[in-house]
């Protein structure tokens, strides 16, 4: 398995949350980890409302290790105590979009703004410099709702160049989606 990079990043309050890439066996870990996040009433940053069986997540682990594989993809487990607290995950677009990558990263609640995403970010930006050759900007959407999540994203230096209106149904009501670009 791909596991090149390895490392510790410290929260606010002083807890170890252990930075790497996916191993083989992280399969059930991170499928636990994706459940919980979608089934919290907190997490109204993801895009899925139900989440995904275990044959769905196997086909998506076996996805994602072939796009690392083939540096397509980044994805960075955060650990703490043997637990994933969060994951963070770039992946490239093709074709005449082969200079662009999506970007996303979920962080459980427990470990919410405690500065993670402020040190994660960087990593995995580096490691698409790195590892993309060519590629020129990373994007993301974001609910306009989730304000942590784009002031994270601003402070992170993504800059928002789009508004997609009414692009969002949460809880019966309709909210824009923005897009965010990190230019590399």
């Amino acid at each position: 398995m791909i596991c090149v990079l390895e490392t510790t990043i410290k929260t606010k309050d002083g807890r170890e949350v252990f930075v790497r890439e996916p191993k083989k066996n992280d399969l059930e870990n991170v499928w636990k980890f994706i459940c919980k996040q979608i089934t919290d009433s907190d997490a109204d940053g993801l895009g899925r409302n139900e989440p995904p069986s275990l044959e769905e997540e196997k086909k998506w682990f076996s996805n994602l290790i072939d796009g690392i594989k083939n540096k397509k993809r980044i994805y960075l487990v955060l650990e703490h105590d043997g637990k994933v607290v969060g994951s963070t995950e770039i992946e490239r677009k093709t074709g005449r979009q082969r200079h662009i990558a999506g970007f996303g990263i979920v962080i459980d609640k427990e470990f919410r703004r405690q500065g993670l995403g402020t040190r994660a970010i960087p990593i995995i930006i580096d490691l698409a410099r790195e590892r993309m050759e060519g590629l020129k900007i990373v994007f993301l959407e974001a609910f306009s709702y989730n304000e942590g999540a784009q002031k994270l994203y601003e402070k992170s230096g993504f800059k928002k160049v789009a508004v997609l209106p009414d692009s969002c149904l949460n809880k019966g009501k309709l909210y824009d989606k923005l897009v965010m670009y990190y230019y590399l």
